[in-house]
């Protein structure tokens, strides 16, 4: 091991004093003059000692900054000679000051507008989180701070490639589904079939083919597809062409046939994204068909939507609803307490079916409550709550949420009706206290839907809620069993209410259920009164229709102001009345409503899909009658919004 010089005379300095010490008290008096000499000599080597060492430490302090000095500037050279990374620092003007070999070769043809112009969008790209610039062919990944005036740029053009190219190699899992194959087939010979089914398969293979995907016929009306993510990507850009090539080749056969798939890829196991595709074909199917539905197999993915551009087809039969009404039976047969909750906000539609539900239970010998919070009622539903609170037997069905969390117990039953999605619950936090749920819905199925569930009644082709209720009740009625004139005429509320006086979404099945209701007693001057206009929301909605404005040819969107409140039925009626007006086949209406909250209201005559517009702002609803509620958000905010999702998804296609 090396000795510490400064130890070694400090040793020595040591030794010497000890040598002096001994001196002056140990030799004798006669040696006095020896002693003065020994001392001096010490105390002269003592100075000459620390001559050395103070001029050993200023060489050591002055060779240690020299070579701090020399390992900088080495650094210093490496940096701007030699580190692979790009760096770039700019002035007052936003032009660039210095740049290091390693980026200057990429940026000399630049000129000072492309310098000032390469740092603001750096800029504005930090800004939103964006780590990624592209020089000419060269990705970079940059950081950069902006009080030193100063980015950083790494050539991640390579590992970009590679993370492609894998992405590019993903599994991609498809379902393809001919949507009402039975009913085009329904009374049509054999050699009409095979004509039917060369067509479609002609026209499925011919589309398949062009992509260079791999496909299988597993039976009349579906396709088993294997593919690469490079090929979905082809298929996205080209949004699904399939589906209006389809559509419009079998119009010309005076053909109504439809396709829907349900698509999923990823790094998952085939099985996972088998399962995913499987349940996205569903979600399409559910919506209503004619779409495609593609999502990532990863957990916590969102589906997104394609296609959707035609109303959905009648597919429920007696058959379907006959067997929902047993499946329905053995479901309160095992379950405890019914308690039947709409969406908040409710509509006649909702507490119609509601009470239908009610009656149902009722049939069973359930005990049932119908939750509602009659402070959160819209002008129709007060009158409504009058009327029911003057029937006390009907009155005694009625729960606030507060009491139904206390009366709720393990293995209670919640039938959400109208609604599916959780957060429109009238009381979410009574909703996640359900383990046992069932879902009696008309809506188009949403990404937000409950894990589990029971039993899934959801009829994209119905009218309303209360249409597929009185389907349940008819199957359960008899002699001893009928339904009161009250709740008949609540039920025939809740249809005329969704199909505007049997304008719009009506089927010969919404007939037949009216007329089923009329038998029944159903009132329809109580229905006439309860869903009347006062004088004051008549000036309300002729005030928005005069606010309104097109935005395209066809359709308008009216405005109220930040200061003004409305309920979400003046929205609603306002779309309606704009709708009903010549040369208009979309209004959108945006207010705000009383509880501080953005709401918009869409209407569509059949040639626009304004759900897609409500589900890309947080909505949902049906392809002629959507809606969706923004928090945190102005009149000038949700407006701006609305038009640019209006012409993203109505110029740019269907993409959600």
């Amino acid at each position: 091991m090396k000795k510490n010089p400064q130890l070694k005379w400090s040793f020595f300095l040591l030794c010497l004093l000890l040598i002096q010490l001994a001196a002056l008290f140990l030799l004798p008096i006669t040696f006095n003059v020896l002693t003065a000499g020994i001392v001096i000599l010490i105390d002269l080597l003592l100075w000459i000692y620390t001559v050395v060492l103070r001029n050993r430490i200023e060489i050591t302090n002055q060779q240690k900054i020299q070579y701090a000095s020399r390992r900088a500037q080495e650094a210093l050279t490496y940096v701007s000679d030699d580190m692979p990374v790009g760096i770039i620092t700019w002035d007052d003007d936003y032009t660039f000051s210095w740049t290091n070999p390693a980026i200057t070769e990429s940026v000399r043809n630049l000129t000072k507008e492309d310098q000032q112009d390469m740092i603001n969008e750096l800029l504005q790209r930090a800004e939103k989180g964006k780590s990624i610039y592209k020089i000419g062919t060269i990705l970079y990944h940059f950081e950069l701070n902006q009080e030193k005036r100063v980015v950083y740029l790494i050539d991640v053009t390579k590992e970009y490639t590679l993370e492609n190219k894998e992405k590019q190699q993903q599994a991609v899992v498809g379902i393809l589904s001919v949507d009402n194959y039975d009913d085009v087939i329904d009374r049509r010979d054999d050699k009409e079939i095979s004509n039917l089914n060369s067509f479609i398969t002609t026209i499925i293979s011919d589309w398949m083919d062009s992509y260079h995907i791999f496909y299988k016929r597993v039976n009349p009306e579906r396709f088993f597809i294997f593919a690469r993510y490079d090929d979905l990507e082809k298929m996205i850009e080209n949004n699904f062409d399939l589906l209006e090539h389809i559509r419009t080749s079998a119009e010309k056969q005076d053909m109504l046939i439809t396709v829907s798939m349900g698509i999923s890829y990823g790094t998952e196991s085939v099985e996972t994204i088998g399962a995913e595709a499987q349940n996205n074909l569903d979600i399409a199917l559910v919506r209503g068909g004619d779409q495609v539905v593609v999502k990532n197999a990863q957990e916590g993915q969102k589906p997104i939507f394609y296609g959707g551009n035609s109303a959905s087809a009648a597919k429920r039969t007696r058959v379907r609803s006959r067997a929902m009404s047993m499946a329905l039976k053995k479901v309160f047969d095992r379950t405890g307490k019914v308690f039947v909750m709409g969406h908040r906000f409710p509509d006649m539609d909702a507490i119609g079916s509601a009470f239908g539900v009610a009656c149902l239970a009722r049939y069973h010998d359930k005990k049932v409550r119908i939750v509602i919070n009659e402070e959160e009622t819209i002008p129709d539903v007060e009158r409504c709550l009058k009327e029911i609170h003057k029937n006390g037997e009907l009155e005694d069905l009625l729960i606030a949420p507060e009491a139904a969390k206390k009366q709720r117990r393990s293995g209670d039953l919640l039938v959400m009706v109208d609604y599916h999605r959780p957060s429109l619950s009238i009381d979410q936090e009574l909703y996640e206290q359900f383990e046992n749920i069932v879902i009696i819905d008309h809506h188009r199925r949403g990404e937000e839907f409950p894990e589990k569930s029971l039993l899934t009644y959801i009829e994209s082709s119905a009218s309303s809620a209360s249409e597929l209720v009185t389907e349940l009740i008819q199957f359960e009625s008899n002699e001893r069993q009928r339904m009161s004139k009250m709740e008949a005429s609540l039920l025939l509320a809740g249809i005329t209410v969704d199909t505007k006086n049997f304008a719009i979404r009506t089927t010969a099945r919404t007939f037949d259920v009216a007329s089923y209701l009329k038998t029944c007693g159903a009132d329809a001057s109580l229905v006439q009164y309860l869903l009347s206009t006062d004088i004051q929301s008549y000036l309300e909605i002729s005030k928005l229709v005069g606010e309104s404005e097109y935005v395209k040819d066809d359709i308008v969107v009216a405005t109220g102001t930040d200061e003004q409140e409305y309920d979400s039925v003046t929205a609603a009626k306002t779309a309606d009345t704009l709708l009903s007006m010549v040369d208009i086949n979309a209004a959108f209406v945006i207010i705000r409503r009383t509880d501080g909250v953005i709401a918009i209201s869409a209407r569509s005559s059949g040639t626009i899909n304004v759900q897609i517009v409500m589900e890309a702002l947080g909505g949902g609803g049906h392809f002629t009658n959507a809606a969706t509620q923004l928090t945190d958000s102005t009149i000038a905010e949700a407006k701006k919004q609305l038009l640019d999702v209006i012409n993203k998804q109505l110029t740019e296609g269907t993409e959600e």
